[in-house]
C-alpha cells in the first residue's frame, strides 16, 4: 500500500487481508510484493462463508472466492463500515476510502484554474490506476468574496451549479455529490434559495473500465477524464452571465499483476 498503509495506520487502524489461497501461496506472494501486513489463509472458505461474502457465481478453481471488498473494524471488532462490489472486476480502493470517509485531502492529478469570480481546483484520490478500480474525483471551488452560486434544488428559473463529465468507454461515473447549501434571502424578495458562498467541495466516484475499454480510450497508457463545472455567480443585486470552466484529470494506467504462484502452489 505504500503511503496509503502509512495513512491507515496513522488513523489508528491495523491491516490484514484474507483469501482462500494456501499459506504457502500467500507467503510467496507476500515475499514477491514485499508485503509486511498479515495475509490470512482460509483454504476451505469457512470464514468467507461465515461473513456471507462468498461469490456463488464463481466455479472451477475460483470456487470459494469472496466478493472483493473491505471491512472497517473498531478496536472491539465491531464493523464500522464495509465496502464490497458484486462484480469481481471492480474494486474499491483504500485511497478512495481515505478521501471519502476520512476526508483525507486528494492531491493526485491536481489542477488549478483561476477565474475572476471563482477558483476551481480539481484532484483525484489516485493518479496511477488499474482497470476496475474506483477513483474519487474532487472539485474544490472558491467563490470570490461577496458572491454566491445557486445550489442543486434551486427553483427552475435559477441556474444551479452543475458538474458534467464527457462520456468515455474508459470509465463509468456516478452522480456528483454536493455539500449542504445555506438558504439565502434574495434582494427585494422573501424567497429563500439554496446557495453556496465561499468555499465548497463536490465529489464523484468513477470506476475505471476494463482492459478492452481502456485500450480504446487510452491507447497511450494515460486516461483523460474531462468535463466542466458550470455556475452562475451573483451578488445581492445582479447575476453575472453563466460560466462553464473546463476540468480535466489525467490518470496513468498500470496493468494488473497477473503473475501466478509456482504450479505446485496453485489450486
Amino acid at each position: 500500500m505504500g503511503t496509503q498503509e502509512q495513512a491507515v495506520r496513522k488513523l489508528g487502524y491495523g491491516i490484514a487481508a484474507l483469501s482462500y489461497d494456501k499459506p504457502e501461496a500467500l507467503a510467496h506472494f507476500a515475499k514477491r510484493k514485499n508485503i509486511s501486513y498479515p495475509l490470512l489463509s482460509d483454504p476451505q472458505s469457512k470464514v468467507i462463508e461465515t461473513f456471507g461474502i462468498r461469490n456463488e457465481k464463481a466455479a472451477g478453481f475460483a470456487a470459494g472466492i469472496p466478493h472483493p471488498g473491505l471491512f472497517l473494524l473498531d478496536a472491539k471488532g465491531h464493523v464500522e463500515a464495509k465496502y464490497f462490489e458484486d462484480d469481481y472486476t471492480e474494486r474499491m480502493t483504500v485511497a478512495a476510502i481515505l478521501a471519502g470517509r476520512f476526508q483525507q485531502p486528494s492531491s493526485a492529478a491536481r489542477t488549478e484554474i483561476e477565474r475572476p469570480r471563482a477558483k476551481v481546483v480539481s484532484s483525484a484520490s489516485a493518479s496511477v490506476v488499474k482497470g476496475g478500480q474506483l477513483v474519487r474525483l474532487s472539485l474544490e471551488i472558491q467563490l470570490a468574496e461577496g458572491l454566491h452560486a445557486y445550489a442543486p434544488g434551486a427553483p427552475a428559473d435559477f441556474i444551479p451549479v452543475r458538474w458534467t463529465l464527457t462520456d468515455s468507454p474508459g470509465f463509468k461515473s456516478k452522480d456528483a455529490f454536493w455539500p449542504a447549501a445555506k438558504r439565502i434571502v434574495l434582494f427585494g424578495s422573501p424567497t429563500r434559495v439554496p446557495a453556496y458562498e465561499g468555499k465548497l467541495t463536490a465529489v464523484r466516484e468513477v470506476t475505471i473500465g476494463n482492459a478492452k475499454a481502456l485500450a480504446a480510450a487510452a491507447p497511450n497508457g494515460e486516461l483523460t477524464i474531462s468535463g466542466s463545472f458550470r455556475y452562475q455567480a451573483c451578488n445581492e443585486r445582479l447575476c453575472y452571465p453563466p460560466e462553464a470552466i473546463p476540468v480535466t484529470w489525467k490518470l496513468l494506467l498500470e496493468s494488473h499483476d497477473r503473475e501466478r504462484v509456482p504450479k505446485e502452489l496453485q489450486r
